[in-house]
């Protein structure tokens, strides 16, 4: 299961409850590659609309959902829950067709639907969230997915770690002494500033268009343009089903948590692809780097091996609460190669040593796909 949070502001917010959906986008671009994937696009405006699509991509249905709202001269800014979503991504372009855009005042076009799940009437502050040290032993327990995406401050829609929701989930069920709303429709009350119970819902019909990215991504790598968050899209598509979900899920059993672009450092590095899957007697942990290229030596050297370390110092003591023997990954996904030194490296690197009882490190993986006769395809090499 993943948890998401949505940045929205005092009237997006409204028709985000008074509808149920999330949304997220950029201004008013457009995204005219989704539907004609040939098209001519300005490259820096395609990676950051691609990158919004990875991040809504990885969310599936069930999963839940959190809102962030943003601070006002009157307010700091809070989160309220919880929802979940009730479908997968889908697409809504900014044109003059698109549903609810003078409601909203801004350009969401890749939406979810949602629904209740435990939905509170008061959220939390920032300070209260993410500031307040309560019941906290050593820096590894704050929420470091939202304190870094503050510091980057430009995602819409972000991931946060199943004990990060616990310790949110927690906090907004004292705030409201465990008194969740009841009923199907909701709005927002900006005086008060809290989720209240409509006397009716409101039915959304918007457009569903598709978010499949794979025709632009096979469209840019023919034509030997970078297309590594085109990649990341895909992964996030398709992370669960066919022959990805067998080779980067290590349990495979469905109830997997999935981040992409995790940050890792105040230096804004960030981990590609981070998956965390569990049964009854161990944690998985598989830390995945993408290129659009063929591996090189760098990877091994400095790119997984810190993010190795960081995952051993702010993941792995959270997820050693839970008293199961935990094993990390690492993993490199990248273009199939010729190179038989750099598959030899790969196959032979020690890139950490873990000190920490009941942690473990796996084998480095190399993943290599290919694209071939315009489709793509992926195996495991090492």
């Amino acid at each position: 299961m993943n948890i998401h949070v949505f940045v929205v502001n005092q009237i997006t917010f409204k028709q985000h409850l008074e509808y149920m959906f999330a949304g997220t986008g950029a201004k008013n671009r457009m995204s005219l590659f989704l539907e004609k994937s040939d098209i001519k696009f300005q490259p820096t405006t395609e990676r950051n609309l691609v990158g919004m699509i990875a991040d809504i991509s990885r969310i599936r249905p069930d999963d839940k959902i959190i809102f962030y709202l943003q601070a006002t001269v009157n307010n700091p800014g809070m989160f309220f829950g919880v929802f979940k979503a009730k479908s997968s991504a889908f697409f809504d372009e900014n044109d003059n067709k698109k549903y609810l855009s003078d409601e909203l005042g801004k350009g969401l076009s890749y939406r979810i639907e949602i629904e209740a799940d435990t939905v509170y009437s008061y959220g939390i502050t920032e300070h209260e969230y993410l500031d307040d040290l309560t019941g906290k032993e050593a820096p590894y327990e704050l929420c470091w997915s939202l304190i870094y995406r503050k510091l980057k401050g430009n995602r819409g829609c972000t991931m946060i770690t199943p004990y990060e929701f616990d310790d949110l989930l927690c906090k907004i069920k004292k705030k409201n002494q465990d008194n969740q709303l009841k009923g199907a429709g909701f709005t927002f009350d900006e005086g008060e500033v809290r989720i209240i119970t409509a006397k009716g819902t409101k039915q959304y019909n918007g457009r569903r268009k598709s978010l499949d990215i794979k025709p632009r991504l096979l469209y840019k790598a023919g034509k030997k343009n970078a297309f590594e968050t085109h990649l990341q899209a895909y992964v996030m598509q398709k992370y669960d089903d066919g022959i990805l979900k067998k080779l980067l899920l290590p349990l495979g059993n469905g109830s997997a948590w999935v981040g992409n672009e995790v940050a890792c450092g105040v230096g804004m590095q960030k981990i590609d692809t981070l998956i965390i899957e569990q049964n009854d007697e161990e944690i998985h942990v598989k830390v995945v780097e993408l290129k659009d290229e063929e591996p090189y030596e760098y990877i091994l050297s400095h790119q997984l091996r810190w993010y190795l370390q960081w995952v051993s110092q702010y993941i792995v003591p959270n997820l050693l609460k839970y008293k199961k023997p935990v094993v990390i990954h690492p993993c490199i996904l990248a273009r199939k190669t010729d190179n038989i030194d750099i598959i030899e490296k790969i196959r032979s690197v020690d890139l950490i040593n873990s000190s920490i009882q009941n942690v473990s490190i796996a084998a480095t993986e190399y993943i290599a796909f290919d694209i071939v006769n315009n489709d793509i395809t992926f195996e495991k090499v090492v």
